[in-house]
C-alpha cells in the first residue's frame, strides 16, 4: 500500500452482533439472569462486554491473579467506589455475602455487573460457584439484573456449566468468544489486495489485540517489520509471553521448548519430545501437549478415518503463534542486529513466505467453505479433514510412496468431497495427481479413497494465485463435479483485489 493512502476506519465490531445482540437481550428480562462468556487472551472479550450496554448500566470488575480473600475485598471496594457507598470489607467475610451485596445493589437503571477473570475468584476451597447459587436460587426482585461471569481459563469456566457444577442449568446466556476466522479478520488489516489479506492472516491471525496493532498509514511490510518481527513490536512481545501468563502452568520453558518444536515441523509426541529434549519422560510430553492443547496453543488432528487409537499429529492453532514459531524465530539473531525490514525483504518474502503460506491457506479454504457453502451451493459438510502418509503402489508389496491429500470431506448426503489447495497457481497438473493419489490409496485398501473415485463423488481445488484457462472443464472430463475457488471467492463481499502481474496465469492475458 503506497504511504499516504487513505484507509477507512475499521469498524467499530466486526463479526460480534450475534454475540451482543445475545447479551442485550437479557437486560428486557425481568429477574436476575447470568451469562458466562468464555474465550482466550486477546480475543476482545472485554471489547465486547464493555461495548454493549451504556456505561450507566455497567459495573465491571476485573480479577487479579492472587488470593480470594484479597480479591473479595477490591471487589467490595470498587462497588463501594462507583455506586458511591460507604462500605467497610470487613463486613462482607465471604463470598455469599458480596453476592448478596450484588444482587441487592439499587440503580435507577436496569443493572448489569460483570465479573471478568472470574476463574481467580473461586479460589480452591471456598466453595465460590455454591455460594453464588445459594444468592442467585432465592432472589425474587423482579427488577433486570445480568450478572456475566467472564474468563480466559476456558476449560474451568466452562466448567461452572458442567452437568453436575453447582451453577449448572443457571445460565440464560453461554457465549464462546473466538478469535475472527480470514474473512472477518480482513476488515482490520489495512490491505489493498486480497493476496496481502491472506498473508496478513497467516501472519497475525484472527486475534482483535494483535490485529489492532497493524496501522493504515504503513504498508504489509512495514507493519510487519515493526509489530511482528522487531524485538520490541507489539504482537511479537505478546506472543512471546503467552505461556509466561498462562496460570498453573509448572515449568513454562519446557511448553515453549514443545511449541517450538512443533513450529519447527515436528507432529508426532515422540518427535516433539526428541526436538525439545524431553523424550526422556514421553508421559510428561504428552500431559503437557494435552494442556496445550486445552489451551488452544496446539490442535491435535489425526487422519480421515483413522482409528481411535491412532496417534495424534501437533500443530500450532494460531496463526500468529505458528508464525513466530517457524519464521521469527529462525531469524531471531538477525532481527536482533538488521533492520526487520531488510530481513522481510531478503530473507522472509522472497524465500520463506509462500511455503509457509500453504498450511494456513489450508485452514482458510475450510473457513472459506462453510462461510460461502450456501451462496455457492455447495453441499453439506459433516467431517473435514485431510490424509497424509506413506501407501504401497502394489498392495503392500511395491515401494512406499508419500501422499498428501488436502481435502478429505464427508457429505451429509453419504458422499465423499476430496480435493487439493494450493496457494500458488493452479494447473490441471494437481487435478491428475489428485486423482493418482485417490487411486493409489484405494488400491491399499482406504475405503473412503474408493468411494471418492465414484464418478458422483464432487471434488474441490482452493487456489491463492491464478486459475489455469478451462481448469475446471478439463477436469470435469474425467466424469466428477468440480468446483474451484479462488481468494475471490473466498473474500466475497470485501472491496475486489488487485492480482499483481506476476501472479496471473502465463495464457491469461
Amino acid at each position: 500500500m503506497a504511504a499516504g493512502r487513505a484507509t477507512p476506519d475499521p469498524p467499530l465490531f466486526v463479526d460480534r452482533e450475534r454475540e451482543r445482540a445475545q447479551l442485550r437481550e437479557l437486560i428486557d428480562r425481568p429477574g436476575p439472569n447470568l451469562a458466562l462468556v468464555t474465550g482466550q487472551r486477546r480475543v476482545g472479550k472485554t471489547y465486547l462486554l464493555t461495548n454493549t450496554w451504556p456505561d450507566a448500566q455497567t459495573f465491571y470488575f476485573v480479577a487479579a491473579e492472587g488470593s480470594s480473600p484479597i480479591n473479595r475485598r477490591e471487589l467490595v471496594q470498587s462497588v463501594a467506589r462507583h455506586f458511591d457507598l460507604r462500605l467497610d470489607p470487613s463486613d462482607y467475610p465471604s463470598w455469599r455475602t458480596v453476592f448478596r451485596l450484588l444482587y441487592e445493589l439499587r440503580t435507577p437503571e436496569p443493572l448489569v455487573i460483570v465479573l471478568d477473570e472470574f476463574q481467580y475468584l473461586m479460589g480452591t476451597r471456598e466453595g465460590v460457584p455454591s455460594q453464588l447459587n445459594a444468592i442467585h436460587d432465592v432472589h425474587r426482585d423482579d427488577r433486570p439484573f445480568v450478572l456475566v461471569l467472564c474468563g480466559s481459563a476456558v476449560r474451568t469456566m466452562e466448567q461452572l456449566n458442567a452437568d453436575d457444577a453447582p451453577l449448572y442449568g443457571r445460565f440464560a446466556r453461554t457465549i464462546r468468544v473466538e478469535p475472527f476466522d480470514y474473512f472477518d479478520a480482513a476488515a482490520l488489516v489495512p490491505a489493498s489486495t486480497h493476496r496481502e489479506r491472506a498473508m496478513a492472516y497467516g501472519i497475525v491471525g484472527g486475534t482483535p489485540r494483535y490485529l489492532r496493532a497493524l496501522r493504515a498509514d504503513r504498508s504489509l511490510r512495514d507493519n510487519v517489520a515493526a509489530e511482528v518481527l522487531s524485538p520490541g513490536g507489539q504482537i511479537r512481545m505478546q506472543v512471546e509471553t503467552l505461556i509466561d501468563q498462562e496460570r498453573g502452568l509448572r515449568k513454562p520453558e519446557d511448553y515453549k521448548a514443545l511449541l517450538r518444536a512443533i513450529g519447527a515441523g515436528r507432529t508426532s509426541a515422540q518427535e516433539i519430545a526428541t526436538y525439545a529434549a524431553l523424550a526422556d519422560d514421553i508421559s510428561s510430553t504428552k500431559r503437557m501437549l494435552a494442556k496445550l492443547v486445552e489451551l488452544g496453543y496446539v490442535r491435535a488432528e489425526r487422519n480421515f478415518g483413522a482409528t481411535g487409537t491412532a496417534p495424534f499429529r501437533f500443530r500450532l492453532a494460531d496463526p500468529a503463534l505458528q508464525f513466530h514459531a517457524k519464521i521469527v524465530s529462525r531469524f531471531r539473531s538477525e532481527l536482533a542486529t538488521d533492520d526487520p525490514r531488510e530481513v522481510w525483504a531478503e530473507e522472509i518474502a522472497p524465500a520463506r513466505l509462500d511455503s509457509y503460506m500453504g498450511g494456513i491457506f489450508e485452514r482458510m479454504a475450510a473457513e472459506g467453505y462453510q462461510r460461502h457453502r450456501q451462496r455457492l451451493g455447495l453441499p453439506m459438510i459433516d467431517t473435514w479433514s485431510r490424509w497424509e502418509g506413506t501407501v504401497s503402489t502394489e498392495r503392500g508389496s511395491g515401494e512406499p510412496r508419500s501422499v498428501e491429500v488436502d481435502i478429505v470431506a464427508s457429505l451429509t448426503n453419504g458422499r465423499m468431497l476430496t480435493g487439493a489447495i494450493k496457494w500458488g497457481n493452479l494447473g490441471i497438473d494437481v487435478h491428475a495427481k489428485h486423482l493418482r493419489e485417490l487411486t493409489m490409496l484405494a488400491d491399499a485398501g482406504h475405503a473412503w479413497a474408493k468411494k471418492a473415485l465414484h464418478p458422483d463423488s464432487p471434488l474441490l481445488y482452493v487456489t491463492g494465485g491464478v486459475l489455469s484457462p478451462d481448469f475446471a472443464a478439463r477436469a470435469e472430463q474425467d466424469g466428477h463435479p468440480v468446483t474451484t475457488l479462488t481468494l475471490d471467492d473466498l473474500y466475497h463481499g470485501l472491496t475486489p483485489a488487485v492480482v499483481p502481474q506476476a501472479l496471473r496465469w502465463p495464457d491469461a492475458g
